[in-house]
């Protein structure tokens, strides 16, 4: 007889056994059939009664042997999909899932919920962010329908509108993710180019950020759906109370479109003060959600069209339309599986019916006053960011931090809110790690136009659709020049960058980099031009050292042949121009500001003496700001880079000639210049020095002779330095290499971030030294 008969025969015989007590249980109690579900655990400790109309039928298996609690559990292991089939599948399963749905869906969220049930959010509860607990989360948010007996009801319809809801948030999120990193890679090649070298490596990098992303908004796209549900289940409450004060002839006139956005507003308000967003780390990082996923709708925008100012069809879709209806926008606009021209037509005609269904909505006809030209919502700031933007002010909230999510490693994701200016970390970091050419610039006059320029918001946005109109007029010469021969180029960098999506003037609150959140001046430092074309971003910065008033009075003091009025003229002074443009594009640029502002652009030269100073400066800036001396600044710096120039005339055959330090020797060089005594080093001395008496090559390389030489004899001179901290030429090419701060939660106390830290304040010292060089005066700037 085999293990499995006998196996089979102990289960009939035990079987009998619960039966029999079974039976003498039901004799007694009158209550209870054999195929109750009964206690064995803490997880279903409730009787159920298997109606007697529907008693289960054997299947001639095994199946029929086990207890019903131990086929309840089975079944909760099935997927939300699974139930429909299984019922299809013979008439006990049938019977089963229908007599114990109930205690199905119980048990099937509790293994979901670590062990518990659904239960009304409050002040005092806290939720991780951890993928696995996102079925506590939303069904949480979302609890099941309340019975009339007490509890609550749970069915496979609820566990099945939970699916639901998840998989929808976490297509959007997905999407988001995608469109994000996808924007990030097209506006920074360099970077893309410099940290991965296959396309296998950058695949990898875009998949990992992008997941890491996606996990981050989960949740908050489902505080988002949570808003956006009750907020239209409040919508439709209120329009049957006012439905009833109609009937009972208490609403004489129906309702005005002013009063009814008050009293939507009014519902908004109610939801903001009411669990969870009571909890103000939530209601900043749902407003972040919101931020992002309403700018990338309006980034979505086919880029030909002129600047959007009524983004009413946004509200609309975030209120009168389900939230499938975005997901179906992104998807049509991705192209996300299939036919991107159907999904798009698709989706029109749906939102179409959505808008449509709620204009002719008989109810709404009754109590509300019809308005053929008036939107729902006027604004897409009438959903939820009016009433938030009150609500943070209210509680102290305002501004706020920027929300850092490290997608790897030193490089961050910034969600913010873009109604703050102090949350702008951003700005100053974009100055980091791209290759800039500088210019000079003389003082940018604006008093026709504002009265400010750097602290004025609106004189921002206005001269950033000014210049966006010039570049985009610059794109076709011929409607500029119908007459004469066109303008012709070889670079066909703008043919490539697809079309103009965006262009921004964003003021820049400090030159700090190692400190950013908390050096804060009254004044900004400058201003952050970007333009984003469909597959790169092109960026400028205005910088000034000083925090000058955004009101300058210039009173001219010399006597000029041509001079204007004695008058005080309103002037902004941002001495430094760093553009990472095109040669076209530059060109187009700096003609915008010469007859905007009528300012003067030059390029700016920095002198052999001047980069020998840079280099020093950063390596003492290195030492002097940690304890452990040369050894960090051997850890930034890494190898070193020289370019040495040559006149024609005295070597026609040399042009330049390379020295490389590596890392191993740099170390030697800087603790040969210290000695231990604390004094600056001065690296390139020593390298002199060395390059003296080791290969009989006699070269000044800090240009600090004692003797003044005439111009004539200075025949060797440096031209560029480049290393790991920076790179700087003497043609006006400048790099500022480090990572990007962590913030409050970053690793700063990690030997890595100790360095990344140390390359920051270096590099606000490199950059604060370039901008003291523009600040001076064309004739000392010739100077060496």
């Amino acid at each position: 007889m085999s293990s499995f008969h006998n196996l089979v025969l102990q289960a009939k015989k035990a079987r009998a056994v619960i039966n029999y007590r079974g039976r003498k249980s039901d004799a007694k109690k009158n209550n209870l059939s054999k195929h109750a579900a009964g206690s064995s655990s803490v997880s279903s400790s409730v009787y159920v009664v298997c109606p007697s109309s529907h008693p289960l039928v054997p299947t001639s298996s095994p199946w029929d042997l086990l207890p019903v609690e131990i086929q309840i559990k089975i079944f909760a292991h099935c997927g939300v999909t699974d139930f429909l089939p299984l019922k299809l599948v013979c008439k006990s399963f049938y019977l089963l899932l229908n007599s114990q749905e109930q205690w199905i869906t119980r048990q099937y969220l509790r293994q979901r919920r670590h062990g518990t049930l659904p239960s009304p959010i409050d002040s005092e509860r806290t939720y991780t962010r951890n993928p696995e607990d996102d079925a506590v989360l939303l069904s949480d948010l979302f609890p099941p329908a309340k019975s009339a007996k007490g509890g609550h009801i749970y069915t496979f319809k609820y566990i099945s509108g939970l699916r639901r809801r998840q998989t929808l948030c976490t297509r959007l999120c997905c999407y988001l993710a995608d469109r994000v990193m996808d924007r990030f890679v097209h506006s920074e090649p360099a970077f893309m180019k410099s940290m991965f070298a296959s396309k296998a490596e950058r695949c990898v990098f875009v998949q990992r950020t992008t997941a890491r992303l996606w996990f981050h908004l989960a949740p908050l796209m489902y505080y988002t759906l949570y808003f956006l549900e009750t907020y239209a289940l409040a919508r439709r409450e209120q329009t049957n109370v006012l439905l009833r004060d109609w009937e009972a002839g208490r609403l004489p006139v129906p309702v005005p479109p002013h009063i009814r956005r008050a009293m939507y507003r009014d519902l908004q308000v109610k939801i903001i003060r009411s669990p969870p967003f009571t909890d103000t780390p939530t209601l900043i990082a749902t407003h972040h959600c919101m931020q992002l996923l309403v700018s990338y709708l309006r980034y979505t925008v086919p880029p030909d069209e002129p600047t959007v100012s009524d983004d009413s069809w946004i509200g609309s879709l975030l209120t009168v339309s389900p939230f499938l209806r975005i997901v179906e926008y992104f998807s049509a606009e991705i192209g996300d599986g299939g036919n991107q021209r159907m999904q798009r037509k698709d989706f029109m005609h749906n939102f179409h019916n959505d808008i449509t269904l709620n204009e002719k909505d008989d109810i709404n006809m009754l109590v509300f006053q019809n308005a053929p030209n008036v939107h729902l919502h006027g604004s897409v700031e009438d959903v939820w960011f009016d009433v938030v933007k009150e609500e943070l002010a209210l509680r102290k909230a305002a501004p706020h931090h920027a929300e850092r999510v490290m997608v790897w490693t030193g490089l961050p994701v910034l969600f913010s809110c873009q109604d703050y200016p102090h949350d702008t970390t951003m700005t100053q970091t974009s100055l980091l790690n791209t290759s800039w050419t500088l210019h000079r610039l003389s003082p940018l006059h604006h008093g026709r136009d504002f009265d400010s320029l750097v602290n004025n918001p609106a004189a921002l946005k206005f001269y950033a659709t000014r210049l966006r109109d010039q570049v985009t007029a610059a794109s076709f010469p011929i409607a500029l020049q119908s007459t004469g021969p066109l303008p012709t180029t070889d670079d066909d960098t703008l043919s490539r960058t697809g079309a103009l999506q965006s262009c921004t003037w964003e003021p820049i609150p400090s030159l700090s980099f190692s400190d950013i959140e908390h050096d804060r001046d009254l004044e900004n430092r400058g201003i952050l031009v970007k333009l984003e074309y469909e597959n790169a971003t092109y960026k400028a910065a205005l910088l000034s050292l000083s925090s000058l008033p955004a009101i300058q009075t210039e009173t001219v003091s010399k006597p000029r042949t041509r001079t204007r009025s004695q008058t005080q003229t309103h002037a902004t002074h941002l001495p430094l121009l760093l553009t990472r443009f095109p040669a076209p594009l530059r060109q187009t640029f700096v003609s915008f500001l010469s007859s905007t502002f009528d300012t003067y652009c030059s390029p700016l030269r920095l002198p052999s003496r001047f980069i020998g100073t840079a280099l020093n400066t950063y390596i003492n800036t290195l030492t002097s700001e940690d304890g452990s001396g040369s050894v960090n600044a051997v850890e930034i710096v890494k190898e070193l880079h020289l370019t040495l120039s040559f006149p024609a005339l005295a070597a026609p055959d040399l042009r330049t000639l390379n020295i490389t330090v590596p890392r191993e020797s740099l170390g030697g060089f800087l603790h040969a210049e210290n000695n231990g005594d604390g004094s600056e080093s001065d690296v390139l001395a020593v390298l002199s020095a060395y390059l003296e008496e080791h290969l009989a090559m006699k070269f000044d390389l800090t240009g600090g002779n004692a003797e003044p030489t005439l111009k004539g004899q200075d025949h060797v001179r440096l031209a560029r330095i480049a290393c790991g901290g920076f790179v700087l030429g003497g043609d006006g090419k400048l790099k500022l290499v480090a990572s990007t701060p962590a913030g409050d939660n970053g690793d700063a106390d990690t030997t890595a971030g100790r360095n990344n830290h140390l390359a920051l304040r270096a590099c606000e010292v490199l950059l604060s030294d370039i901008l003291r060089r523009a600040e001076m005066s064309e004739e000392d700037n010739h100077k060496p």
